[in-house]
């Protein structure tokens, strides 16, 4: 994290998070997203990297440290132009089974 934040502020110090009252130190949101986009490209690749879309919310603070998992569920299929559009139900968890991050994706498929 402090590669990708620098080596202050609430992504990289705990002292910094808690001041701020968010209780510590906390995962960057891009970072987070980068697990569900990657989730998203091993399962539909070029039809997510060219057209895909993702939307999310932050819903409880992912720690320095914590274990999470990217997960997601088809929601609906259905044609888009000539080609068809796979919408899925997005989220991350951690270790507790908690959602951490909630959100939408959708990628193209052929079939």
């Amino acid at each position: 994290m402090r590669s990708y934040s620098g080596e202050q502020g609430i992504h990289a110090q705990d002292d910094a998070g808690k001041e701020t009252g968010l209780g510590g130190a906390l995962v960057q949101g891009g970072q987070l997203v980068a697990y569900l986009n990657q989730m998203m490209t091993n399962n539909f690749g070029e039809g997510y990297l060219r057209g895909g879309d993702i939307a999310v919310s932050f819903i409880k603070p992912v720690r320095p440290g914590d274990v999470i998992t990217a997960k997601g569920i088809v929601r609906e299929i259905r044609p888009d132009g000539a080609r068809i559009r796979v919408l899925c139900e997005v989220w991350l968890e951690n270790t507790g089974g908690e959602k951490t991050t909630v959100g939408t994706a959708s990628a193209f498929t052929t079939g």
